[in-house]
């Protein structure tokens, strides 16, 4: 495989000051695992729900399988949820 399974790009999502992730950048191939970790209130949370599609992040894009996640169909979404 040539590209990422899932690639998030410069993924921002603030909802205090301090509070949240900013510029979050990562490429997840097929056969790797990865792991967030971080003290409370740090935005894990937060980052799963935007890389989940629960939550729009302010800022950057998340691509599964070269597709952009947001501009999948709500249906699109939900289908891989479950995957």
């Amino acid at each position: 495989m040539n590209q990422p399974l899932l690639s998030v790009n410069n993924l921002t999502h603030l909802y205090a000051p301090g509070k949240g992730f900013s510029d979050v950048s990562f490429d997840l191939w097929p056969g790797e695992v990865l792991g967030i970790v971080g003290e409370s209130g740090s935005g894990k949370t937060t980052l799963l729900k935007s890389i989940s599609a629960r939550l729009t992040p302010q800022q950057g894009e998340i691509r599964y399988e070269n597709r952009s996640l947001y501009a999948m169909s709500e249906a699109d979404r939900r289908r891989l949820l479950r995957t």
